[in-house]
């Protein structure tokens, strides 16, 4: 009997190659953006919500979504090889993870994050241009549609409805007044932490475009009267006065060392005393070797912004305590969040 495909793939021998290495990763990371391109279509075709709650054939998803019989097909055997979808034959429904994060039925509902990284694709595809110029292909603050900015921002919000649970019991802000969120996108971790904190007002400052979608968060958690959204530019416009607490929260890698050692400062400076900075951001090691996400995110600040790129747990640290903040302290956030927490005081 033969040896089979797994046996020889394994084989180090079967190529002559040293032990432990897959001539396949090569292909397999080469090819990676096949596997993003298929749950864009899908996503986009609706297909996950189309089979949210019922099974249908493969000519009921066609006509539905008006698409090619052929191609469907092939897009869906390919999902399904992925683990996104199960099949029965030509009939096709929802697996428990695109039930989970798929759906908009869902509570964990994590398809904005999709969109979001479907508008960044032809982007990346000119990283070997901004590699050699050292100009981004594209800007992350350029004009974006309404549509594109709710994608956005509703990825952003339903990823952190995951993870504030977590955040928000790591610092204990008993006893202060006024939170600031800077940048705060969605106001989700605003709204979190006011839910979880009996006296803490917020404000929350970022583009007016971005304030829409946080208005509707706010309004939907009842949380009128104690987070107030403020339009601005957080590198421009003043921070305020008499902050207890500060968040940035996955916006420091967007900004040149020069700039966030300026937002640093001004975050300062609009303190009250034994005020505490919190930023959460997914950070390299201080060797810079990982992890690999951190960066990748340094890949994907290059393309998107002028002096963005992945800043270490060591550099962060350092830039923080520069401008005078003390009782540092850096940790790896619990699951589901991927993130690393910096805290700081003023004294």
């Amino acid at each position: 009997m033969s040896d089979s495909w797994e046996e020889k793939k394994n084989s180090a021998d079967s190529w002559g190659l040293p032990e432990g290495m897959d001539p396949m990763k090569v292909m397999q990371t080469a090819s990676a953006y096949w596997h993003s391109c298929v749950l864009h279509a899908a996503n986009r075709l609706d297909i996950f919500n189309l089979l949210d709650g019922q099974s249908k054939n493969l000519d009921t998803l066609q006509k539905e979504t008006d698409s090619d019989k052929r191609c469907l097909g092939a897009l869906l055997s390919a999902m399904v090889s992925i683990g996104f979808l199960d099949r029965d034959g030509n009939v096709f429904r929802n697996n428990e993870f695109s039930k989970t994060f798929l759906t908009t039925s869902s509570k964990f509902y994590q398809g904005g994050i999709v969109y979001m990284f479907e508008n960044w694709y032809e982007a990346w595809g000119g990283l070997y241009d901004t590699v050699k110029s050292g100009k981004p292909s594209a800007l992350m603050h350029q004009s974006y549609s309404d549509e594109e900015t709710r994608d956005y921002m509703m990825g952003m919000h339903n990823r952190a409805l995951s993870q504030s649970g977590v955040l928000t019991g790591m610092v204990d802000l008993s006893g202060k007044k006024q939170l600031m969120d800077v940048g705060c996108g969605p106001s989700t971790f605003a709204v979190m932490f006011c839910k979880r904190y009996d006296g803490l007002n917020a404000i929350a400052m970022d583009r007016a475009q971005n304030l829409q979608i946080a208005q509707e968060i706010v309004d939907e958690y009842s949380m009128q009267e104690r987070v107030k959204l403020l339009p601005g530019d957080y590198n421009t416009d003043s921070l305020g006065e008499g902050n207890d607490a500060m968040l940035l929260s996955s916006m420091t890698n967007q900004e040149s060392p020069e700039n966030l050692k300026k937002l640093l400062k001004k975050c300062y400076d609009s303190m009250n005393r034994d005020g505490v900075i919190m930023i959460q951001e997914q950070l390299l090691n201080p060797e810079k070797n990982g992890p690999e996400l951190a960066a990748m995110i340094g890949v994907n600040q290059v393309i998107n912004t002028v002096g963005g790129s992945s800043y270490s747990t060591t550099e962060m640290e350092t830039l923080m305590a520069e401008v005078g903040f003390t009782d540092i302290q850096s940790r790896q956030m619990d699951p589901p969040s991927p993130f690393m927490l910096l805290t700081g005081y003023k004294r």
